[in-house]
């Protein structure tokens, strides 16, 4: 008796503001390739007015919810998704798709999309059941509380030098998101000078002054940037990367490796291992994380393990 095949459904959340439109341009296509895989594809453009964490928390519980845009926008609709315990599937539509390359999805929006159309059909064979839990696991995350409320993120949440360099880079009109932030880390420097930072990790008080102090989920950003090569999405602990307050003509090798996506090898990059980290000084310093202001100090970080299901 042959199995019987029943579409999948699917709610594709799109960004009008990603990546100057990119999404928008994108959206047709994409659901041209879902629902040629047998997906019953709705489709959501939200606009700046609109809260996709909100849309994505009034789902039932169980289904897929897509989100094609930025980082930012991913995080946002991850958190409506882990509300209403909906199976994030996350689509590269920004300028640099950090979550969607740490996740190893990829940057192409296109080729995502060619990936998940085999999977729009469900049957009561055990090997189509077999294959989608395949690729479903659970993705920690950060929440970030502050005096604004509670956000979650899930790439890294940086201040300082990191922080001004991807304000500049939202800034700058460069469409690629490594050449935007290599730009914004250029010329953040011409401004930046290492700040007195005052943080408690894991409950001990810590100097976290000078140029970088970030808090790591998934160890990438800035558009393909490797800053902590160790960060593992399904492990339940974050990770402390801090660059101290050293001479600019000593500081500049140091960045320049940052920049550059090799990191891990410099001893002046301080990698250590956490669950709560929390920033108490400077007030009002602008923390940012998946390429959007998140918070400003004072700000706890903790770790959010298995927060929502991913689709990979």
């Amino acid at each position: 008796m042959a199995a019987s095949r029943v579409r999948r459904s699917i709610l594709l959340l799109v960004s009008s503001m990603s990546a100057g439109g990119r999404s928008v341009r994108l959206g047709p296509r994409i659901v041209r390739i879902l629902r040629g895989g047998g997906w019953e594809v709705a489709v959501r453009l939200t606009t700046p007015g609109d809260d996709p964490a909100a849309i994505a928390g009034e789902v039932a519980s169980g289904s897929f919810v897509a989100a094609l845009g930025g980082d930012g926008y991913l995080g946002a609709v991850a958190r409506g998704c882990h509300e209403s315990d909906a199976i994030f599937v996350p689509m590269p539509g920004g300028r640099g798709n950090d979550l969607c390359r740490a996740l190893g999805i990829g940057t192409d929006p296109l080729v995502r999309a060619r990936s998940l159309a085999p999977l729009g059909f469900s049957s009561d064979e055990a090997d189509s059941s077999d294959w989608l839990a395949s690729r479903t696991r659970p993705l920690d995350g950060m929440w970030v509380r502050s005096r604004d409320g509670v956000r979650l993120a899930l790439g890294i949440v940086s201040i300082g030098l990191d922080a001004r360099a991807n304000i500049l880079a939202n800034e700058s009109s460069l469409t690629s998101g490594p050449l935007a932030y290599g730009y914004g880390a250029f010329a953040a420097l011409a401004s930046h000078e290492p700040t007195e930072i005052v943080a408690t990790v894991d409950g001990v008080e810590r100097n976290m002054s000078g140029w970088i102090a970030s808090v790591s989920n998934s160890g990438r950003f800035g558009g393909g940037i490797t800053l902590v090569e160790s960060s593992d999405m399904s492990d339940g602990i974050l990770e402390v990367c801090h660059v101290g307050p050293l001479p600019l003509s000593c500081a500049l090798p140091v960045l320049a490796r940052v920049v550059a996506g090799r990191a891990k090898a410099h001893p002046a990059i301080e990698v250590e291992s956490a669950r709560v980290v929390s920033f108490a000084a400077p007030a009002g310093m602008i923390a940012m994380a998946d390429g959007d202001r998140i918070a400003s100090i004072p700000f706890t970080v903790d770790v959010a393990p298995g927060v929502v299901s991913v689709l990979v």
